[in-house]
């Protein structure tokens, strides 16, 4: 198998150039290590019944050690080298994440009847230190474990304990920073059990509460001191909202077990009302307005001639201060670009902004003004855009929410009917280049734009009231689409797709040219449910003439060499190996310009699935396809994930039905997301290889497609689920099990949301205006996340320090 891409990635360069910035003392770089390979072993007694250590192997960081407690040559206990440590150890820094502590509490009861101390690793022998004298009085080592800890618990608060050498003094002084000035005290005038190896001591313990002013649904970096020293697993990310249960008993409770009851109730059910309840919904939380800059007159330009008089007199437009407007004849549902071109060059000569509406929109309080504001307050922006209702033909109105700007579904959609914001200058190219509908004009600035770019806004708010669909809107999408793709110079068909609440057409490209293989992760499945799997791969295999590579933990030499037999290749590995590093072992020794990751108990369809992924991957700017997964049942069990900071990501729209359309038939169309699960998805081999795979140090078991989905954004790669492409998963059992594998994925979720604290805290395939929790398309969000005007671009990673 070859080792290297077949053809040179074009982000490689930019991870080349990454890597030498890392290796000459970025703080992004990992932690150096001894060159020598010895393992890292230590172990000193660090309490009068405490006795603590690491084992790690630099050239294996992601294993884990079991290790072995002595009394004179006795075997007395087991722990596994797993604990947290401090950034900076003995002999170098830590290796890997610096997991690999472990700690041992000796008995009191047989401490005096013991003369000596050992810890060796479990079944190999190597001892970890040297002997430890228990009566020699020889003082106490400094504990390498870390000196005290604060968490996010929900809300304003913030929590957590000091490790405090003496009793004499004052308690600990607690200070929570926020750019640099102190905005909230506490003392460490409580106690707290710490537990490590088994072993209980009473620490300090705080807890303080942020100023309500943070309680803004933005994200907050909070530094918290202990007497002047940073505490360990800071800056804390903090996300509050206002108009809480929790607050609201804070103010009223009577003890504190009410107060808590209202902050458990609010972490543990989702934020947010159903639709229904849209009319309070928006009295109790009116769109807010945003800092208004001296703009220049506003042009406002209705596409066709029905209801345009009630759009022109809607009172909400008055907010724009000087505003002319023009009324667009239709023409084949669209209008003649010398009209528009006319009007801006002539009467509205003084506008830098267009408002472009269908006719018979309703401006909104707040919609027009935080539109145009949006727009020229960014000057790389061409279009603001915005969330609007949806006029029903029983005279109410749905509310329609949009993400920020998903490339992929605006190929399929196109503007979606919606009202937005051009600057002057965009809308002059497009009318040059023919543009004669609002799709068009929309999808126009991202002719010759390079990906990555942001040059749509989404203004969170209901701003506008807009009809329903004319005849014809289809076809003139079908039409934009082909003129955009044409001018980017890429080749696909375009199909109109059956009707639905909004215009739709489905963008088929031929596949990525070029061999593919197929990665068919086996878990720990016997060899029966893998040789089903292999044979339903067989249409797919023949159709594609793609390569399936089988990776086991379990199947001994005998039914690896039975599946050899049977055409496709098979290769086992460590019981110990993480997922995360097995599956990157296995795609380094693949070929072919592209990956597909698929697990045993997800079944294909029919034998063009993978067709579609790898169409989606045509387009140079997308970098992972995934397929929508539904349920032996017909329920959706995997079509994306939002992110949320501090929890586990959820599946979108877990448990619909598999023919639901989604919000704004978002299940109907390729769409964009922020992470995917890792069941199933497609990539170019080349970029899974020059961003080193899967990070198995940090995410090694859970949560490692999801960090591998937001490092190719960071790059300017869209993470695209295709709905066209649909398997079956038998066992659409969650990923985080209980038990043993709590604890693990807590420690992924803690290290997400700190490498990707902006995108956990708002993510930009999500609404901020729809419920937090759920499948997140179900309801309204009480009370709402950041309105501001966002891109949707994802921000590089941020670096997370070893022992974190």
């Amino acid at each position: 198998m070859s080792e290297t891409p077949s053809r040179p990635s074009s982000i490689g360069s930019l991870v080349a150039s990454r890597r030498r910035r890392l290796s000459a003392g970025s703080t992004d770089a990992p932690a150096r290590v001894a060159d020598d390979g010895a393992l890292r072993l230590f172990a000193r007694r660090t309490g009068e019944t405490l006795i603590e250590g690491w084992a790690a192997d630099p050239a294996d960081p992601e294993q884990r050690f079991v290790v072995e407690l002595l009394l004179d040559g006795v075997p007395v206990a087991l722990a596994r080298a797993d604990l947290r440590l401090g950034a900076a150890i003995e002999g170098g820094a830590a290796v890997g994440d610096g997991c690999h502590g472990f700690a041992f509490a000796l008995d009191p009861a047989v401490l005096p009847h013991a003369a000596t101390a050992a810890v060796r690793l479990a079944n190999g022998g190597e001892p970890v230190g040297a002997p430890i004298p228990l009566h020699e009085g020889e003082p106490f080592a400094a504990s390498p474990g870390p000196t005290g800890a604060v968490r996010w618990p929900g809300g304003l608060d913030l929590e957590g304990w000091v490790h405090r050498p003496s009793a004499d003094g004052p308690p600990p002084r607690i200070e929570a920073r926020i750019d640099d000035a102190i905005v909230a005290l506490a003392s460490a005038d409580r106690w707290r059990e710490v537990r490590r190896g088994g072993h209980l001591r009473a620490e300090p313990a705080f807890r303080l509460r942020l100023p309500d002013e943070f309680a803004d649904g933005r994200l907050h970096e909070v530094e918290v001191h202990a007497d002047g020293q940073p505490l360990p697993g800071g800056p804390v990310a903090v996300l509050a909202f206002a108009d809480t249960l929790g607050a609201h008993l804070d103010e009223r409770a009577e003890t504190e077990g009410e107060r808590l009851r209202g902050e458990r109730f609010d972490r543990w059910f989702p934020q947010g009302v159903p639709f229904a309840d849209f009319a309070r919904w928006e009295a109790r939380f009116p769109l807010p307005s945003l800092p208004r800059l001296g703009t220049p007159p506003v042009a406002v330009a209705l596409i066709g001639e029905d209801g345009a008089e009630a759009s022109l007199a809607a009172p909400a437009l008055d907010a724009l201060g000087e505003w002319i407007g023009v009324v667009l004849p239709e023409r084949d549902g669209g209008f003649e670009p010398a009209d528009l071109r006319g009007f801006l060059e002539g009467e509205a000569a003084d506008c830098e902004a267009v408002l472009v509406m269908p006719a018979g929109t309703l401006a909104r309080p707040g919609g027009p003004e935080r539109l145009v504001e949006a727009l020229l307050s960014e000057p790389g922006a061409a279009i603001a855009f915005g969330d609007r209702l949806l006029m029903l033909d029983g005279g109410e109105s749905a509310p329609l929410a949009a993400t920020a700007f998903d490339h992929e579904r605006a190929l399929e959609q196109g503007c979606a009917g919606a009202p937005f914001a051009i600057r002057r200058q965009a809308a002059l190219a497009a009318l040059e280049a023919g543009a004669g509908d609002a799709d068009r004009l929309f999808l126009h600035p991202l002719d010759r734009a390079l990906s990555g770019t942001a040059r749509h806004l989404h203004v969170p708010g209901f701003g506008f009231t807009v009809p329903p669909t004319v005849p014809g809107a289809t076809d003139r999408l079908a039409a934009a689409v082909r003129a955009h793709l044409a001018r980017r110079g890429l080749a696909a068909t375009i199909e109109p797709r059956p009707p639905a609440s909004l215009p739709a057409v489905r963008v088929r490209r031929e596949p990525l040219p070029g061999a593919c293989s197929i990665l068919l992760d086996a878990g720990w499945h016997d060899e029966a449910a893998i040789a089903a799997a292999v044979e339903a791969l067989e249409p797919t295999r023949r159709r594609r003439a793609a390569t399936v590579l089988v990776s086991s933990p379990r199947l001994d030499s005998a039914a690896l060499a039975r599946l050899r037999l049977g055409g496709v290749e098979a290769e086992g590995a460590a019981p110990g190996r993480s997922p995360a590093r097995r599956l990157s072992d296995a795609a380094a020794r693949l070929a072919g310009e592209a990956l597909c990751l698929l697990p045993v108990g997800v079944t294909p369809i029919d034998d063009r699935w993978l067709d579609e992924l790898l169409g989606r991957l045509a387009d140079p700017a997308t970098g992972l396809a995934a397929p929508l997964l539904v349920g032996r049942a017909g329920d959706i069990v995997d079509a994306g994930l939002a992110l949320a900071l501090g929890a586990a990501p959820r599946p979108r729209y877990r448990g619909r039905g598999a023919e639901d359309p989604g919000h704004g038939d978002g299940l109907l169309v390729a769409h964009q997301v922020s992470a995917v699960s890792g069941r199933v998805f497609a990539t170019r081999r080349a970029d899974f290889l020059a961003l080193g795979g899967f990070d198995s140090v940090l995410f090694p078991r859970h949560l490692f497609s999801a960090d591998y989905a937001l490092k190719l954004q960071a790059l300017g790669r869209r993470v695209v689920v295709a709905p066209d492409a649909r398997l079956v998963c038998d066992t659409p059992a969650d990923e985080a099990a209980g038990g043993l594998a709590a604890p693990a994925l807590q420690r992924e979720i803690d290290t997400l949301s700190v490498r990707w604290a902006d995108v956990a805290a708002a993510d930009p395939f999500m609404s901020p205006l729809l419920r937090r929790g759920g499948d997140g398309f179900d309801g309204l969000a009480w009370p709402p996340g950041d309105l501001a005007p966002r891109s949707g671009l994802v921000p590089p990673p941020r670096a997370v320090a070893p022992g974190w």
